[in-house]
């Protein structure tokens, strides 16, 4: 079997990692090169997994799509290091980073409308246990909070105020792939909208946290409009639904006057 090295010269260029920066996490490349022989031997059965936990959640309520993915080699080995002194003071290794690293295999559900993810957290927690409790993410001033935690005293989630606006719902499951390994999974569960803010958001922060304030700026005007595009949305459902009921309403009375006619 041909085994693909992983070339420290080659991916310090590719990341701008440095090798001041690298001495300074205290992380040792020999052993980072273990996770990423280990690593590529597990990637087709998390690919397998991936589409089989996809499988299992798309046609449940209120699921517009889902996305999903498996964290590739490197970007796997290039997250140890950008965190740096972090995995080190876990004694990161090749026997523990499957219980360490927890996205390994990543899902994102979509939905259309707010109250959608309601019925997906209860697939989700009827098929998984969960490891962690289930984080709502809500950017300040979306929600009284006060009635937010009324509405969902009964489900068991934690909710997480972000003053940068991350509107998201995090899972934290875990999946066996062999007799011997199993994986952490975050899933993610979003409205469409939000999903399109946080893709862009993503596209212009990572993995560097640029921090330009003309940027900054303009991301939290565009989240705004997210977060007002995401009422609208709601808004418009339940117009749709008051209308339905005064159709039938008025066909339930025209059919009442026929029979009595």
């Amino acid at each position: 079997m041909l085994i693909k090295k992983l070339n420290k010269e080659k991916f310090f260029e590719e990341f701008s990692i440095t090798e001041e920066y690298f001495q300074s996490t205290g992380l040792d490349w020999n052993e980072l090169e273990k996770i990423y022989q280990d690593y590529l031997t597990l990637v087709p059965y998390l690919e397998k997994e991936a589409e089989h936990i996809l499988s299992k959640l798309i046609d449940a309520g209120g699921v517009h799509s889902i996305r999903r993915r498996v964290k590739k080699p490197e970007h796997l080995i290039e997250k140890i290091v950008r965190k740096g002194t972090k995995y080190v003071d876990r004694n990161i290794n090749v026997d523990n980073y499957k219980e360490i690293i927890t996205d390994l295999i990543g899902i994102r559900v979509l939905h259309l409308f707010k109250d959608d993810w309601k019925n997906i957290h209860e697939e989700i927690t009827r098929l998984w246990d969960t490891k962690e409790v289930p984080q709502i993410n809500i950017r300040r001033g979306d929600y009284n909070l006060e009635k937010l935690r009324d509405s969902i005293a009964d489900l068991n989630c934690d909710i997480i105020v972000r003053d940068h606006g991350y509107r998201s719902i995090h899972y934290l499951i875990g999946v066996p792939v062999t007799k011997s390994d199993q994986v952490l999974v975050e899933i993610q569960v979003r409205t469409v909208f939000e999903e399109a803010w946080s893709e862009i958001d993503h596209l212009m922060r990572y993995p560097y946290d640029i921090d330009n304030p003309v940027i900054t700026e303009y991301l939290a005007i565009f989240n705004r409009i997210v977060g007002s595009a995401d009422e609208m949305g709601m808004f418009i459902k339940k117009m749709k639904k008051e209308f339905s009921n005064e159709k039938e309403s008025d066909f339930s009375s025209r059919e009442l006057d026929m029979k009595f006619r």
